[in-house]
C-alpha cells in the first residue's frame, strides 16, 4: 500500500470528467430550446438536437406511463440530464450535457441557481438577457472546486499511513482503493491502493455510485465477498473467513464541499467500529486541514 504527500501528488481523474460541457433550455412540447452556457468542448447542431431529445422523452413517457419522461440518457460518453425547474406537468426543461458520472444531486443544485437567476429573461424566441446576469449564469455554470493538495501537512499524511498500516498490519483492514473524489471531477487526491486487490472496474463503479449519492452522505456500504473476490483476496494471502467487501463515503469539510472520501476495502464485520471510527477521524481530520482552502460555491 502507498500514500501520496503532496511532492508525488498527481491528478488521476477519469478520463474525460470535466465540469459541464453545455446547459440549455427547452420547451419539452414543442421543441424550441436555448443555449445558454458552453465550454465549446462539445459540437451540436440545435436544429436537431431539441427534437431528438423531444423524441427520446415522448418514447419515455410512452413506454413508462411516467410524467417524468427522460430524465437521463448516455450519448457514450456524454450524459444529458433534463431538470424541470417548475415542475413537470410544465414543459420547461433544463437540459444539461455532462460527463456520464455527473452527480444528479449537483445538477438539479445547480439548474435551479439558473432558473433563479434567468426565469424572467427566458424566452424561445428573444433571448438577450443583461451582461451582468450572462456572468452570473457562467459563474454557476462553470463553477467547479479545485482540491486544495498542497493544504496538506506531510506531517498529516504520514499520521494517515501509520493509520492504515497499523490496521493492515493487525489484518483488521485491507484497503484496495482510498482517495478523495470530487463531485464533477472524479478521483482527484489518490491517498492509498493496492492493485492486486482491485477490481478492474473500482473507478468506475465509483463514479456510478457518485452521480446517484445525497450530497450530505455518510455511508458505508457492505456486501459478502464474490468467489472472484475470494480467490483474488486469497492470493494475496489473506483469510477470507468471515471477511467482507465495503465502500466508504463521507463528504469532506461541509455541506459547501465537493469533495468525499473515499474507501473500498475488505475487513470482518466484527472490526466494523474500529474501522469506521479511523476512517472518521481521518475525514474530520482531512476535512480541518482543507476547508479554509475551498472557494464558496456559488449555488
Amino acid at each position: 500500500m502507498s500514500i501520496n504527500t503532496k511532492d508525488n501528488f498527481k491528478r488521476v481523474g477519469i478520463e474525460g470528467i470535466y465540469v459541464i460541457k453545455n446547459i440549455s433550455f427547452m420547451n419539452i412540447e414543442t421543441g424550441l430550446g436555448r443555449t445558454i452556457y458552453t465550454d465549446n468542448t462539445l459540437i451540436m447542431s440545435e436544429e436537431l438536437i431539441w427534437p431528438m431529445i423531444c423524441a427520446l422523452n415522448n418514447f419515455v413517457i410512452e413506454c413508462t406511463q411516467s410524467d417524468r419522461g427522460l430524465i437521463n440518457a448516455s450519448l457514450e460518453d456524454i450524459k444529458i440530464y433534463l431538470y424541470s425547474p417548475l415542475g413537470e406537468m410544465n414543459p420547461l426543461r433544463f437540459v444539461f450535457f455532462t460527463d456520464l458520472f455527473e452527480n444528479n444531486d449537483y445538477i438539479e443544485m445547480r439548474g435551479q441557481a439558473l432558473f433563479e437567476t434567468l426565469s424572467q429573461y427566458i424566452s424561445y424566441e428573444f433571448f438577450n438577457p443583461p451582461t451582468g446576469v450572462m456572468h452570473r449564469v457562467n459563474e454557476i455554470a462553470g463553477y467547479t472546486q479545485i482540491f486544495p493538495s498542497t493544504s496538506l501537512h506531510p506531517d498529516f499524511l504520514e499520521r494517515i499511513q501509520t493509520k492504515l498500516n497499523n490496521l493492515e498490519e493487525e489484518r483488521k483492514l485491507y484497503l484496495a482503493d482510498f482517495f478523495v473524489g470530487d463531485i464533477d471531477q472524479g478521483i482527484v487526491f489518490p491517498i492509498a491502493s493496492n492493485e492486486d486487490l482491485q477490481e478492474k472496474t473500482s473507478v468506475l463503479l465509483f463514479s456510478e455510485l457518485l452521480t446517484t449519492f445525497s450530497l450530505d452522505s455518510r455511508i458505508l456500504v457492505k456486501s459478502g465477498l464474490s468467489s472472484e473476490e475470494k480467490r483474488r483476496l486469497e492470493n494475496n494471502n489473506i483469510n477470507t473467513f468471515e471477511m467482507i467487501e465495503g465502500w466508504y463515503i463521507k463528504q469532506l469539510a461541509g455541506e459547501e464541499s465537493d469533495f468525499w472520501l473515499v474507501g473500498y476495502m475488505f475487513f470482518k464485520e466484527r472490526d466494523e467500529e474500529e474501522i469506521r471510527y479511523n476512517l472518521d477521524w481521518i475525514a474530520d481530520e482531512m476535512s480541518d486541514e482543507i476547508i479554509n482552502h475551498i472557494s464558496e460555491r456559488p449555488f
